[in-house]
């Protein structure tokens, strides 16, 4: 760390608002995934065949393109989203002091 590195005009105005920016996009991230996690179907699918062991039916097979697949694959989605705009968010938090 040099006395003398300053840090450029255009990072220190453009990563404030990169900042909110990420913010503002995880807070929406967050809201979608409450709202697809509200909206799936919790039931009893994994102990209703308990005593029989069955667990091959035609729509535990086909599941992936029912509504309740389609939620979960969104849920993994905005998960992974979330992630990187997170890693995002916390990269730009520390380079104006790795400078």
């Amino acid at each position: 760390m040099s006395f003398f590195c300053t840090i450029p005009n255009w990072m220190s105005e453009t990563f404030p608002i990169f900042e909110r920016i990420c913010l503002v996009i995880l807070a929406l991230l967050a809201l979608v995934l409450i709202v697809l996690v509200f909206m799936q179907i919790t039931g009893g699918s994994e102990t209703s065949n308990a005593i029989t062991g069955n667990k091959d039916s035609y729509y535990s097979l086909n599941k992936s393109g029912s509504r309740e697949g389609r939620i979960t694959r969104l849920v993994y989605i905005i998960i992974g989203m979330i992630a990187l705009f997170a890693i995002i968010y916390f990269v730009l938090l520390k380079i104006p002091t790795l400078m």
